[in-house]
């Protein structure tokens, strides 16, 4: 008896190993599958889906044109030279504090929203820059997004439009940029073209927006569907035009369309099932590109799980409107650099003691 009891013992032991190394391999094989579609980049290559510019001077593209602000603000008076001027020296002092916060309680991941519509920049300029901030020390997530027209210091190029940083040397130049202006640290950062976001957007059935009726309108041009403020599912195309509303407010509120589909996105992930995940994973994945090793992804896809849970809240940098010059055709607003820097550390380092690289 001892003997049979010994044996159906062990069967028992021996089905249960062997569940559990079926499940193990096949997670395994499941990941191996998922992080060979990745695309790991680290020189800031462009992502997939992005079209081949000509730099060739033929004449400027619909993005071109659509940046240039010269009809709108007028020519550069004296009075702005000198504040173009003030603000040089500003960026200069500035760039004279060489120290980088960071903490290992707090992760800060770059998405990057490249548009590939402008000859002069073949590496995209970055229309959208939102700051992941994923702080351990409190259960937070902030999402902040900074001002594309943010008038700051690119690294080997005059100072310009943040977004050029990106359009200049791609994802790493860019990073450098906002390290060395914003004084931070940024762990990793994942880029999409808009031809992906579109896709993205799609995989997942739409996203629930909230118009205002401004909104509404400015959009009924795209679909005819709109009829005043409410909330809408939209597609990936119309999702984009969203996120990119111009002219019927200011470029402060755009970044807040922008941080509205994010949070959309979120949600849609707070609720999907494993299968719906693990089809979206499958579909998405080969749309981004990232300086994530393929290691950190199997960690941070098991940790996203719980900072879905957490509290995420949206900022914007600058915190308050600054007034607006032009700089080589281009319409850049001239911020307070010491009070940003502050704002921005406020933001991301709450009860967390940092750390200073640099």
């Amino acid at each position: 008896m001892k003997f049979k009891s010994f044996i159906s013992k062990h069967r028992i032991l021996t089905i249960v190993v062997s569940v559990v190394l079926v499940l193990v391999l096949s997670t395994v094989g499941t990941i191996a599958y998922f992080l060979s579609k990745i695309n790991i980049t680290y020189d800031g290559a462009p992502p997939p889906l992005a079209p081949t510019i000509s730099t060739a001077p033929s004449g400027e593209s619909d993005a071109d044109k659509d940046d240039h602000d010269i009809d709108t603000l007028g020519k550069i008076s004296k009075k702005k030279k000198n504040v173009l001027k003030d603000a040089d020296e500003d960026i200069r002092a500035n760039l004279d504090d060489t120290k980088k916060w960071y903490s290992e309680q707090v992760m800060n991941i770059a998405l990057f929203g490249v548009d590939y519509g402008s000859k002069r920049f073949p590496h995209g300029r970055s229309d959208s820059m939102i700051i992941v901030s994923i702080n351990k020390a409190v259960n937070k997530v902030k999402l902040i997004s900074l001002s594309r027209t943010a008038y700051a210091a690119i690294p080997g190029y005059p100072n310009t439009r943040l977004s050029h940083a990106h359009g200049y040397g791609g994802a790493s130049l860019a990073i450098q940029a906002i390290e060395q202006n914003y004084k931070i640290k940024i762990d990793n950062y994942i880029g999409c073209s808009f031809q992906s976001f579109i896709k993205i957007i799609d995989v997942l059935g739409g996203v629930d927006i909230t118009l205002s009726d401004i909104e509404s309108k400015a959009m009924k041009k795209y679909n005819k569907g709109f009829c005043g403020a409410g909330t809408y599912t939209l597609n990936g195309d119309l999702a984009l035009k969203y996120a990119r509303l111009r002219k019927i407010d200011t470029d402060r509120d755009r970044t807040g369309r922008q941080r509205k589909v994010l949070l959309s996105l979120a949600q849609k992930f707070r609720n999907i099932t494993a299968a719906q995940a693990i089809d979206f994973l499958n579909q998405i994945l080969p749309l981004v590109s990232t300086d994530f090793t393929r290691g950190e992804i199997v960690y941070q896809l098991a940790s996203a799980l719980s900072y879905l849970k957490w509290d995420i809240s949206q900022y914007l940098v600058p915190a308050k409107p600054y007034q607006l010059v032009l700089r080589d055709g281009f319409e850049v607003i001239i911020m307070d650099w010491a009070h940003e820097v502050d704002y921005i550390h406020e933001l991301m380092y709450e009860n967390v003691i940092p750390l200073y690289e640099g």
